[in-house]
């Protein structure tokens, strides 16, 4: 079968409105999508809602495509031409349209409705290596500083010295830390746990927060909180809160251009060019340089199943770390 091009404006459009109807479920690869997102939410243990929704598009998209093939007459060929209506598109994008198909399809297999995955042996294209965009130097005192309450401190410190993903931070529960033993239980993808030591100013930050009423409800911190949670304000007041809701993802977002909007870092009413992985990034690269961490390590602060995720982003050198090296074989000889 040949795939429908579409251009990008009305491909966006009709999966979007596909997705928010969920009329792609008509089709009979949409029914078994639709199973699949369930799935990812309720057994695998997605809590994202974005990338939740990033795959529920990129799947209705297929559906829609291959509206007229039933799931055991869909090919190889069929589905390099669904992943070529994203042709004009970077390869880290393509890599991860590739991923998310061959993920549904492994399911699918799995599951028990098509004998083998035609996907088995769709392959991803190649990405170069590239430097991650880190955030500007010195941001971290200008962050800090406008923080407006200790929630806010902490949280940002949580993003800065742990290098935590968005979902990571809106899923923190006041319970995960344990200022006893300075650690935090995070949960990250697929609600894999992993437990990070706390130190310096983390630990103060945390234990201010911990002795402050929250702002609004006048009460201390509760564990079934979360330490980030919408606030609904009006004229620039507070005037509402629910701390045992989990915060939306793109309320999370505003809430980062905030503090970059009074910080100077970015223009006022900016809300794109400087997101919050930037700072996971420039803590990752950060703790690469530092003495005796290596990539294992790396690996398990930053939650990353795949040791090749963690070499691809954070194993090359840049001309500092050839510095640093010559520097040391210069000491060494006396120099």
């Amino acid at each position: 079968m040949t795939a429908v091009a579409y251009d990008l404006a009305t491909a966006l459009r009709i999966v979007r409105q596909a997705v928010k109807d969920k009329s792609y479920r008509a089709t009979p690869l949409g029914e078994l999508v639709g199973r699949y997102v369930r799935w990812c939410r309720n057994e695998r243990g997605l809590v994202d809602a974005t990338t939740i929704r990033d795959y529920e598009s990129t799947l209705a998209k297929m559906s829609l495509t291959l509206s007229d093939r039933e799931p055991e007459e869909v090919t190889l060929e069929d589905l390099r031409g669904v992943v070529d209506l994203w042709a004009d598109r970077e390869p880290r994008t393509r890599k991860k349209i590739t991923s998310a198909i061959r993920s549904f399809w492994r399911w699918v297999e799995d599951e028990g409705y098509v004998e083998h995955s035609p996907a088995a042996r769709l392959r991803s294209p190649k990405v170069s290596q590239r430097a991650p965009d880190l955030l500007p130097q010195a941001v971290d005192t200008q962050l800090l500083s406008v923080a407006e309450t200790n929630r806010d401190l902490l949280a940002l410190i949580c993003l800065l010295d742990l290098g935590l993903r968005k979902s990571e931070l809106a899923g923190i529960l006041v319970r995960d830390f344990d200022s006893g033993r300075r650690t935090l239980t995070v949960f990250g993808k697929g609600q894999k746990e992993r437990v990070l030591p706390l130190r310096g100013r983390i630990v103060r930050a945390l234990r201010l927060y911990e002795r402050t009423p929250l702002r609004h409800l006048n009460r201390l911190p509760e564990p079934d909180d979360y330490l980030i949670y919408s606030e609904w304000r009006k004229g620039g007041k507070v005037y509402g809160a629910k701390p045992k809701r989990r915060i939306p993802g793109q309320t999370l977002h505003r809430w980062w251009y905030e503090h970059l909007q009074r910080a100077g870092l970015v223009g006022q009413h900016v809300e794109r060019g400087m997101n919050m992985h930037r700072s996971r990034h420039t803590f990752a690269v950060a703790l690469r340089r530092s003495d005796g961490v290596d990539l294992g390590q790396l690996q398990h602060v930053l939650g990353h199943t795949d040791p090749r995720t963690t070499e691809e982003f954070y194993g090359h050198y840049d001309l500092s770390d050839l510095e640093r090296a010559m520097e040391s074989f210069a000491r060494r000889h006396g120099e």
